[in-house]
């Protein structure tokens, strides 16, 4: 297979960027001070040998648990349990054994049905976790009559950790575990300081995924894997919250982010909200549309009548170590078939997969980077991609951004262009030897070409690696011409100036 490695050189950030992060700097554990420690079998008389909705004797547990000075500890056994609605409330920690399942009670024609809710209904809640006792316990939402299911959804909960979960799904229409915004006291707010780790889901549907935020401010993400749709969705585009100009994630940080057989490993979208800053260290995807999709901002109808502004994250956001391996059973949707090499086209399946929105096809590009330059006004930001590698792409660029659409197949070639080997743009002593000075390189994007060989006819064009021309700003002077790339991804692109070609590096 072919290996195709794109280091991309980036500058220094703020104080946070780039600096390992640690779970205790984002939530402190208070299991070892509770007040009491109960069993849900023993304690509380249920029955986790039948299908009957267990609901209110958890209920009734952690309303009598929340009441101690230090709340308290649940713990769930061996066995088989129904839930629908528990309003997880302050200083409560479930544990879970291993073999333990959780389903879903028959939630009916719920359309915001979910499993666990935490702070919630306007209040604020704190101190509280949902974790294993040990590996992971198992929560199966696959034959729920009502696909609109959540798992664990936050709202206003401060210093959390939700750990452990192995969610069996089957395309329902939620992710399982969500973050929204929620009004306390006259102003909306969301969750803030808290970890997720080590959860996955199987069989998600292509529009959903593992875990979704909407609002969200300082988390840490770790070890998250997922079978379909995008294990790490920060895509804020709830209609009401855009209209509100309220939410969005803010300083959210993620290590070891898996995505097989799905949309995305992690999808990083703004719609209208404002955004802060994100760093993600290690994503892999294999058989998957994308490894990383970073979207720019838009605005709606209604949210254009109100004069809101397309949304972005940070300028500062960092994406790193990402490795994308290629498959040809991804869920792709019809949108990003213009992204496909033309040369699989033939690929790309009849008939939609079940989750009846997307399609069978072939893992699209590793990254998929559309957010531009840091234009904020417009919906573009920056974020710093580096460390990306390719596995088995053979017809397709690392880093793919808006300008790799093709409609128009007829000109392809039907063999791969097989780049240069080098990641390196073009040295200094090498570019003068050609009779060439090119600066800045490294650059953003916006660089200068000077040589005695340029005219009024000098005809520059520039390439991706894969030999896709793009269409640069050019402004020509004697002897000089200076080249504006800035709205395509970071990466090496080949520059050819009347048959002369060099690399150059836009970071």
């Amino acid at each position: 297979m072919k290996r195709i490695l794109l280091t991309i050189f980036v500058a220094l950030f703020s104080w946070a960027t780039l600096s390992a992060q640690n779970e205790t700097d984002f939530y402190t554990d208070h299991i070892g001070d509770v007040s009491r420690t109960v069993d849900l079998v023993a304690d509380y008389n249920v029955n986790n040998t039948d299908a009957e909705d267990d609901s209110e004797k958890l209920q009734q547990a952690i309303d009598d648990l929340t009441k101690l000075e230090n709340g308290g500890r649940i713990n769930i056994p061996v066995g088989d349990y129904f839930f629908k609605n528990i309003h997880i409330k302050s200083n409560i920690h479930l544990v879970i054994h291993r073999n333990a399942t959780i389903y879903p009670t028959d939630p009916g024609d719920d359309k915001n049905f979910g499993i666990f809710n935490i702070g919630k209904d306007g209040e604020l809640t704190q101190n509280v976790s949902i974790r294993a006792k040990s590996e992971q316990f198992t929560v199966d939402i696959s034959t729920s009559r009502n696909p609109n299911v959540r798992v664990i959804s936050l709202y206003n909960t401060r210093n959390f950790l939700v750990a452990d979960a192995s969610v069996i799904d089957d395309n329902t229409k939620f992710s399982a575990i969500t973050m929204g915004y929620s009004k306390y006291n006259g102003e909306y707010v969301m969750s803030q300081d808290g970890v997720i780790r080590n959860c996955r889901i199987e069989k998600a549907h292509y529009g959903y995924g593992l875990i979704q935020s909407q609002a969200l401010r300082h988390v840490f993400f770790k070890d998250i894997w997922g079978d379909g749709g995008v294990t790490l969705r920060l895509e804020t585009g709830l209609k009401k919250m855009n209209e509100l100009q309220v939410g969005g994630n803010h300083d959210i940080y993620a290590k070891n982010v898996y995505c097989q057989n799905g949309n995305a490993s992690v999808m990083i979208s703004p719609h209208a909200t404002k955004n802060g800053h994100i760093e993600i260290d290690g994503i892999e995807a294999v058989n998957t549309g994308f490894a990383a999709r970073i979207d720019r901002g838009y605005v709606r109808k209604k949210e254009d009548s109100l004069g809101i502004t397309p949304g972005y994250y940070a300028n500062t956001s960092v994406v790193k170590n990402v490795k994308g391996y290629y498959g040809e059973t991804a869920q792709v949707k019809s949108k990003h078939f213009g992204y496909i090499p033309c040369q699989i086209r033939n690929l790309i399946g009849s008939e939609y997969n079940p989750d009846g929105e997307s399609y069978p096809a072939p893992a699209v590009a590793t990254v998929l980077y559309r957010a531009g330059n840091q234009n904020n006004a417009d919906g573009y930001y920056k974020v710093a991609v580096s460390d990306v590698e390719s596995i088995g792409f053979q017809y397709q660029e690392a880093i793919i951004g808006e300008d790799n659409w093709i409609d128009d197949c007829s000109n392809v070639p039907d063999e791969p262009i097989d780049p240069p080997t080098s990641s390196d743009p073009t040295s200094k002593y090498d570019l003068l030897e050609m009779g060439y000075q090119v600066y800045p390189n490294p650059s953003d994007g916006m660089f200068n070409v000077k040589s005695t060989k340029i005219t009024s006819a000098t005809i520059l064009k520039v390439y991706t690696l894969y030999g896709q021309e793009i269409n640069p700003t050019l402004l020509k002077r004697s002897q000089r011409i200076k080249v504006d790339i800035t709205s395509y991804p970071p990466g090496i692109y080949v520059v050819n100036v009347d048959g002369d070609s060099f690399r150059i590096l836009k970071q």
